[in-house]
């Protein structure tokens, strides 16, 4: 069986879907030497090459790099000159060619909160979207709430849709103290310190997490400070200038993005690790953190109910002081925080890219 997957997000630092595709490519280098893949990569780099290691995987170097272009123009035309059986994709598909797709769709979150994005972003999984979704020979999603939605919003029968929980990487341990002085070093980081981490964008509600810092700061003048990590995406003038109006700049660390390399470590060495977003399809954040020993406070929003289960503290993300009270119950309470350590240890280990892998290749294997 030849493969495809489109790898382009690969080297964009894009986040979520990067990471997805990384991992699953590498998953299934460890658990499949005989079918043949071909990775279609816009970026280059020495990350990029390392997943072509394998002799069955092979990088097909696709440009221009704009998705705009690259999806209804070049990736088709590299299908017609060189055929495979089954194309990954997330999102959106090309727009023609007899290739049979299997759609990754993460979430519908530019269909139910297009204030959150920008309008040409919105405009573009509209437009492209539903065609996609509906015309894939599979789509696969990220957990039962998105199957459910996805199902919902585009009338599409449930057996055409797999159920995929991503995995959580063996490289997220707790990290021995050499290792966590050097990285934090490196992006001038004194502990104790609250981390998020994540794009910076609307639906993360930094700004939400920022009025539970101030507030922590304000009443209960604990000493940490609150590190957040990821780069600024878009929408993303309120974060700072809430930082301002709150009188905290000197308490709040901008790390922008941080190399994977240096997450396990950063994980390892906060306090706690806080995710308020206002909605995820999935969210690795807070199982990464747990995978590295750290207690997690959540958003009660899908989809984290149903994959954190009881190993966090569950929070209203629009409402700053429930947010604070969660983060300082962690802080002064010693067996609640060695509880949620160990639940959260437990819980972290039951999402494996190796199963993950298994599960997509499965549904390669029916498609083609």
């Amino acid at each position: 069986m030849r493969i495809g997957i489109d790898c382009h997000t690969i080297g964009s630092r894009a986040g979520g879907n990067e990471s997805y595709t990384q991992n699953l490519v590498r998953a299934l280098a460890r658990i499949d030497s005989r079918n043949e893949y071909r990775l279609y990569v816009t970026h280059r780099g020495a990350d990029i090459e390392s997943l072509a290691a394998a002799p069955n995987f092979t990088l097909v170097h696709i440009a221009p790099r704009h998705p705009a272009i690259r999806i209804p123009v070049s990736l088709p035309f590299e299908l017609a000159r060189h055929p495979v059986d089954v194309l990954h994709i997330q999102y959106i598909s090309p727009p023609f060619g007899r290739t049979p797709v299997v759609n990754m769709v993460h979430d519908l979150s530019h269909f139910h909160f297009p204030e959150w994005f920008n309008r040409r972003e919105v405009w573009r999984q509209r437009m492209f979207l539903p065609r996609a979704v509906r015309h894939a020979a599979h789509v696969l999603t990220v957990s039962q709430y998105c199957k459910d939605d996805i199902a919902r919003t585009f009338g599409l029968p449930e057996q055409r849709i797999t159920l995929t929980y991503p995995g959580v990487s063996d490289a997220f341990r707790p990290m021995p103290a050499d290792d966590i002085a050097r990285v934090l070093a490196r992006h001038s980081i004194q502990p104790p310190y609250f981390l998020y981490v994540g794009n910076i964008q609307p639906r993360k509600n930094v700004p939400g997490l920022l009025e539970a810092f101030a507030i922590l700061k304000r009443e209960r003048q604990l000493p940490h400070r609150l590190v957040i990590a990821g780069r600024a995406a878009w929408l993303y003038a309120d974060v700072f200038r809430r930082v301002r109006e709150l009188g905290i700049e000197s308490d709040v660390i901008f790390t922008s993005y941080v190399a994977a390399a240096d997450l396990p470590a950063l994980y390892s060495g906060a306090s706690v690790f806080v995710f308020a977003s206002f909605f995820e399809g999935f969210g690795s954040p807070p199982l990464e953190a747990m995978a590295c020993g750290v207690p997690v406070v959540a958003s009660k929003r899908p989809a984290f109910p149903e994959v954190l289960g009881d190993a966090a503290l569950l929070i209203d993300p629009t409402e700053p002081r429930e947010i604070a009270r969660a983060i300082e119950r962690i802080v002064h309470d010693a067996q609640l925080r060695a509880q949620l350590i160990a639940r959260g240890g437990e819980r972290a280990a039951r999402y494996r890219w190796e199963d993950t892998a298994r599960q997509t290749l499965a549904v390669f294997a029916a498609v083609a």
